[in-house]
């Protein structure tokens, strides 16, 4: 049976011309989408039920039918995917080659195209990709990530400047940097941070990037509580760059609702001051800092990683 007719290129390259152009309107269905990525990830967890479930049977000869069914089916659809990455790779226009990209780059699509070996993209080249993504963050906190080595699915990393032995280090690990690496390279084996201090918030886990709306409109030099997740954050900009803290100062267990903020310094209610700026070090003490949220602003639309 023929999959592909000699019509593809021109019905996809038309499916590029008609979406050529629609990044802000993709962007303005955000939440539509991550609806279906949610719902994809659902039956991804289904499929992996029904899988499990084939391995427990005892019909040794329903059991090896149901495996081979697995694997051929995999094995079509492996190669339809292929050809469709081939037929828009091909394409000479601009269109294609941003469709291409988006589709390497989907979180969703990633994961497929490495399990049919089919992702063009070496492990350390999503590495660095992934890392790119927080980089604004880690700019934002005077900080920087530096692959050390990738050698069989096992990747170190180093942190330097302000997040090096922060206490606040294992926080920007685990809500900023991992979840990229996570969405980039679900392939590696283990991560392994140099420069981390463990505090409370190790071992904290992302449910991802969520967009907090209303945020792109807080002025220069101003600050807003907000909650995402029942947990308080406090969000400020300073010289046109936002910031986000948990709303608690860990001096007085107090909030910053009814705090100020001067240039790069915000104080919470009792005057314990920290600089936004410098991963939130107490100026007072610098034993203390605030426990920092990967915060990216672009196109408008403002994300946080909460845990």
């Amino acid at each position: 049976m023929n999959i592909f007719s000699e019509n593809d290129l021109n019905a996809v390259q038309d499916v590029i011309q008609k979406t050529n152009g629609q990044s802000n309107h993709l962007l303005k269905k955000e939440e539509q989408l991550k609806d279906e990525v949610s719902e994809l990830n659902r039956q991804s967890d289904h499929i992996q039920q029904l899988i499990e479930e084939i391995e427990t049977l005892n019909d040794t000869k329903a059991k090896s039918i149901a495996e081979e069914c697995i694997q051929e089916i995999l094995s079509f659809y492996g190669k339809g995917i292929e050809k469709i990455l081939k037929i828009i790779s091909d394409g000479n226009s601009t269109a294609a080659k941003d469709i291409y990209n988006r589709l390497i780059d989907d979180s969703f699509l990633n994961g497929l195209l490495l399990i049919h070996d089919l992702h063009p993209l070496d492990l350390k080249t999503r590495l660095y990709k992934a890392l790119e993504k927080v980089k604004p963050y880690m700019d934002s906190h005077d900080g920087s990530v530096e692959i050390v080595s990738v050698d069989n699915g096992i990747v170190k990393l180093k942190l330097a400047g302000n997040c090096k032995g922060c206490p606040s280090s294992s926080s920007t690990l685990e809500l900023g940097i991992r979840q990229a690496i996570e969405e980039y390279c679900p392939d590696i084996v283990s991560l392994e941070v140099e420069g981390v201090t463990n505090n409370s918030n190790a071992g904290l886990r992302t449910e991802g990037w969520k967009v907090i709306n209303g945020l792109e409109k807080l002025p220069d030099g101003k600050m807003m509580a907000v909650e995402n997740d029942h947990i308080p954050i406090i969000v400020c900009r300073v010289n046109n760059r936002l910031y986000a803290y948990r709303n608690f100062c860990p001096a007085c267990e107090r909030s910053f609702t009814n705090g100020t903020i001067n240039e790069n310094i915000i104080s919470c209610q009792l005057g314990h001051r920290y600089d936004v700026q410098r991963a939130g070090i107490c100026t007072d003490d610098e034993s203390i800092h605030l426990s920092p949220f990967p915060l990216l602003e672009a196109n408008g639309i403002v994300k946080l990683a909460v845990g």
